[in-house]
């Protein structure tokens, strides 16, 4: 691993967190305001690709690359150095009936011998991990072919989000860095991106961007399943609500800070 970007985080402390999924299929739900305005920016880095060869960074769990092997012509990777979060992976895929190679491998590892060949390279909450964001960013330029495509989103654990996260999981502020969307554009810039878009997004409302499994100690599996029920309801039921009303992105509410960019030819 670069000397440069130190991790936040453990091996252990993703298998803990994964292991709460072991037993649950889940789906993308376009009940959820976040899913749908996040399926709009893969629209948008995606449109003008054919056949796109791509890999999401932090792959873990991930419900994203099974809904874009099965709805853009592509060519589909994923990179995770957590074993479980591989194997949840591997198994979404094989749910939704989508091909794609789940590689269990250190990021930084995997860099030194695939230089330059992904049209698309996408992470969901990953740069925020590490001591230096830039130099991550910098792997991921590696990655990505000359007129490339790069989306970058990552947790907005500020404004209404940070006294929730306080309550539900102390660890989680401690393990992430904030980064605000100018920030994240300027780090981009830095590295040599050209940032075409860059802010909030999400919705004007997502709980469930916070991480409540901390409390399943206190309350019980039973418990903490109620919990994680009424905080899902109230995403799709209100956060529907304000987004009808058009409440704009913004740094209080919106659940994720993004950036779209691109590679020079």
């Amino acid at each position: 691993m670069d000397s440069k970007a130190s991790p936040l985080t453990d091996e252990s402390y993703w298998t803990t967190l994964w292991d709460g999924h072991q037993h649950k299929v889940r789906h993308l739900r376009w009940a959820y305001v976040a899913n749908r305005q996040l399926a709009k920016l893969f629209y948008r880095a995606l449109a003008n690709f054919n056949h796109p060869t791509l890999i999401e960074l932090g792959c873990a769990d991930s419900l994203w690359l099974p809904y874009l092997a099965k709805n853009y012509d592509c060519e589909c990777y994923g990179i995770d150095f957590s074993e479980l979060g591989c194997q949840l992976a591997k198994r979404n895929l094989a749910l939704a009936g989508a091909e794609g190679t789940i590689l269990c491998e250190d990021i930084f590892t995997y860099t030194k011998t695939h230089i330059a060949k992904f049209d698309f390279v996408y992470s969901m909450g990953l740069i925020e991990h590490f001591t230096s964001p830039q130099a991550v960013l910098e792997e991921m330029y590696s990655l990505l072919k000359p007129g490339g495509t790069m989306l970058t989103i990552i947790p907005n654990l500020r404004g209404m989000y940070t006294p929730i996260a306080r309550i539900a999981s102390p660890k989680l502020l401690a393990t992430h860095q904030n980064i605000s969307p100018t920030t994240l554009a300027k780090l981009l810039r830095n590295v040599g991106f050209h940032v075409t878009e860059f802010g909030y997004t999400g919705g004007p409302l997502k709980l469930s961007v916070v991480d409540y499994s901390p409390w399943r100690a206190v309350i019980g599996k039973w418990g903490h399943e109620v919990l994680c029920k009424c905080v899902n309801l109230t995403d799709i039921v209100v956060g529907n609500f304000l987004a009808a009303l058009r409440i704009p992105n913004q740094q209080l509410t919106s659940p994720y800070v993004y950036a779209l960019c691109a590679k020079s030819k």
